[in-house]
């Protein structure tokens, strides 16, 4: 996977509690962490790594499907219990 590169007042996307995408602006690098601060809500703020990042809305949300469609191949009972 490539190496992203952002810079501070870039916006970027996150996805937040693995359902819904958040839009927000890299205050501070520092390292691989990233202080970002919400666009919608200019009162919240969080610390996260770069691999949590993404460059568009449309790659978070493609993850979010991958990640739904994974949880939902594997729904049902565990595969030891039929051993």
């Amino acid at each position: 996977m490539a190496e992203k590169n952002y810079s501070v007042g870039q916006h970027v996307f996150i996805i937040s509690n693995n359902s819904y995408v958040m839009e927000m602006q890299i205050m501070r690098i520092s390292g691989d962490f990233y202080t970002l601060r919400s666009v919608e809500n200019y009162g919240s703020g969080m610390r996260l790594k770069g691999h949590r990042l993404y460059v568009t809305k449309e790659e978070a949300e493609a993850v979010i499907k991958n990640e739904r469609q994974k949880r939902e191949a594997n729904s049902g009972r565990p595969r030891h219990w039929y051993d």
